[in-house]
């Protein structure tokens, strides 16, 4: 089987000759371990050597062009919706330092082009370069979050009490946008789309699961029925405690959940639950056990998981996010050893 057939039999709930996995990591360990395994970058891909040591089986390709991020002061980047973002400490994401709708009018709103060249040209190389693997389309930030990104976290969820007419405006020029892009990805050869929008804390839904249904999930049937009719599979990757609205996301077409975060979710007995129904992506804690576990703790782990994926089906081992570079190499190297020797 390649990793390809292997993640949409996983995805399906149907056998598998291995049980799939996928190991991302931060920029940061990234560079880390390139240099720690003594492998090089190829031109045009980075990364890519360091995929094929780590087996992993699924190849990202992202929603923005390579000329979509600008610097515009020491570790400050702005994208191309007008966000600046500060990346000094957190390279791949940084904190927000501007709100380009803090005066809630939607008119001040600067809307990228979904239809610009540059935004796909990445996109063939990739799959080219990764005939076996499964291609995910990353949408990241690419409702909720891209809104409070304009707005401010404050400023939205005052809006979501008080101002819902401009809520619901603001998330229809958000869906219509993806749309368009989700339309014009029909031009090549991917296999599913990851669309990121953290809705929960450690504890809770950030909002209500009320509120959640009336502003965000009529966008995101939208979304996934666009997806499906495009032969998409539909992953979503929503940290924190959003375990109210799952079956939510199973009724509007959603195939895959991540993060699958252990410290927040009760692994076992989600699986059991939504055995057949929905598969899940991550499990492996990125909080305990593999930056301050043994590497027999971190093996053991790394068994259990494999033991459900084999009772219940529908698991795509990985750690819970992109792993930060507190992670020792030795549970890297025992996490990936355990999974090779399945």
């Amino acid at each position: 089987m390649t990793e390809k057939q292997r993640i949409k039999n996983c995805i399906r709930f149907r056998n598998v000759d291995r049980v799939p996995w996928q190991i991302n990591f931060t920029t940061q360990l990234g560079d880390l371990l390139l240099e720690k395994l003594g492998l090089r970058d190829d031109p045009g891909l980075k990364y890519a050597r360091l995929d094929e040591f780590l087996g992993n089986h699924i190849a990202y390709v992202r929603n923005r062009g390579a000329n979509s991020l600008r610097e515009v002061g020491p570790g400050i980047v702005q994208d191309e919706w007008g966000v600046k973002w500060d990346r000094r400490i957190d390279r791949d994401i940084g904190s927000p330092v501007n709100c380009p709708l803090e005066s809630g009018r939607l008119e001040d709103l600067r809307l990228p082009d979904p239809d610009d060249p540059d935004r796909y040209a990445h996109i063939q190389p990739i799959i080219n370069a990764n005939p076996n693997r499964f291609i995910l389309a990353k949408f990241s930030y690419s409702l909720f979050e891209r809104a409070w990104s304009l707005r401010g976290m404050e400023n939205l969820l005052i809006d979501l009490s008080v101002n819902a007419g401009f809520v619901h405006d603001l998330m229809r020029v958000l869906c219509d946008f993806n749309l368009s892009v989700m339309k014009n990805l029909t031009a090549f050869p991917i296999d599913g789309i990851y669309f990121g929008d953290d809705w929960g804390s450690q504890k809770a839904m950030l909002i209500s699961p009320q509120m959640w249904r009336q502003h965000i999930k009529p966008c995101l049937t939208q979304m996934y029925d666009q997806a499906h009719r495009q032969g998409l599979e539909v992953f979503i990757h929503s940290c924190g405690q959003v375990t109210p609205v799952l079956d939510d996301l199973i009724d509007i077409g959603l195939n895959v959940f991540n993060p699958f975060q252990p410290e927040v979710m009760d692994v076992p007995e989600l699986m059991r639950r939504y055995a057949s129904r929905l598969a899940f992506y991550g499990s492996l804690s990125i909080q305990k056990t593999l930056p301050f576990g043994s590497e027999d703790q971190v093996r053991e782990e790394v068994r259990q998981r494999l033991s459900l994926a084999r009772v219940f089906g529908g698991l795509i081992i990985a750690p819970s996010h992109d792993m930060p570079p507190d992670i020792p190499f030795s549970n890297i190297m025992a996490m990936l050893e355990t999974l090779r020797d399945q």
